[in-house]
């Protein structure tokens, strides 16, 4: 669906050059929810401008549905445009206009009736869950509301592809949860492949099915979000699913409270979260646990826990490490203990 191959960007002034994207390769296909995580100057939002070519890359090619955008003359080049919907962190929204008329107004030029640019305008506000606010003026909507108008907008010309730049960035928790359930129902109902943009591990972890992390204009790790979840390779992803899954928090206020070493216990799948872990150790290792810290996060309908343990009378770790291995299970040590 979406194929990035050895994308640069760079930015040059002043004698200056900045590489903004880093030789990134990526391919999306149809129907995911992929997000793309990385902090502030990593890049995503400049590689995610380069789908439609909002940004021109210096180098590489941009395939989206079999066509090489950069091939493209400009009267082509926005007729292919219009398979792309963006949404963006601020709406973006027309103050002067109600509504009805900020999502008819992609529609302008479209050959479409009055009639049906109403039906079309109020089908896509129904579906979004706004109709109701068809006549208001954005400066009277919640920052959730905008947001759902935003999307009905982007949604006006029946898109492929729906990009998605730090779209939950200025919502609070519970409506950015449910800003992302609206557009989980979305890519089920009409199929549209979404691109998400955030630095937030935890909207990836709502949501998408895929995920590349991105540091410094360069993917360092890339696969399906479970994957990534149970077993990330690079120490920043780590830090990422360490902060959505609030070990990190967790774990930074319980080493003020005890002087023993303390264990992370990992674990995946229902087969391993219904075992009683705890009480297998004791019997099969003489092990006694304390449990610190305790969390259960759902991804893909796929369960992954985490413990914080402290364990009392371990005589043989790699052992226990391989017993927990064979049952998809991990433990690590976090914090060496200074027992006096």
């Amino acid at each position: 669906m979406i194929n990035l191959n050895n994308i640069d960007v760079k930015f040059t002034s002043k004698n200056k050059t900045v590489t903004a994207v880093d030789n990134v390769s990526l391919t999306i296909e149809k129907g995911d929810i992929y997000g793309i995580v990385g902090y502030s100057g990593a890049g995503k939002s400049t590689l995610v401008r380069v789908i439609n070519l909002l940004q021109v890359p210096t180098k590489g090619s941009v395939v989206v549905d079999g066509t090489d955008l950069l091939a493209l003359k400009d009267h082509d080049l926005r007729i292919a445009r219009k398979n792309i919907g963006m949404i963006f962190q601020h709406f973006n929204l027309m103050s002067s206009r109600t509504i009805f008329d900020n999502v008819a107004f992609p529609l302008k030029g479209s050959g479409l009736s009055k009639q049906a640019v109403k039906e079309k305008v109020e089908d896509l506000l129904d579906l979004v869950g706004i109709l109701d606010k068809k006549d208001n003026y954005p400066a009277q909507l919640s920052g959730g509301q905008k947001q759902r108008v935003a999307i009905a907008r982007a949604l006006a010309n029946d898109p492929k592809i729906l990009l998605c730049d730090e779209a939950t960035s200025a919502l609070d928790p519970k409506t950015t949860l449910a800003v992302l359930e609206l557009l989980k129902s979305i890519n089920e109902k009409l199929g549209i492949t979404i691109v998400i943009i955030t630095h937030e591990m935890q909207v990836v972890k709502e949501i998408c099915n895929q995920v590349a992390v991105m540091e410094s204009g360069k993917i360092i790790e890339k696969g399906q979000v479970v994957d990534i979840f149970q077993n990330p390779k690079n120490p920043l992803t780590v830090d990422f699913i360490r902060t959505a899954t609030h070990i990190e928090q967790a774990e930074k206020n319980i080493v003020k409270h005890t002087d023993k070493p303390i264990y992370e216990l990992k674990f995946v799948g229902d087969r391993t979260t219904e075992e009683p872990i705890i009480i297998n150790l004791y019997r099969e290792f003489g092990v006694v646990a304390g449990i610190l810290y305790g969390n259960i996060e759902f991804v893909q309908n796929t369960s992954i826990g985490s413990l914080l343990v402290t364990l009392d009378h371990v005589e043989d770790f790699e052992a226990i490490q391989r017993y927990l291995n064979a049952m998809d299970a991990q433990i690590k040590i976090v914090k060496e203990g200074n027992e006096k």
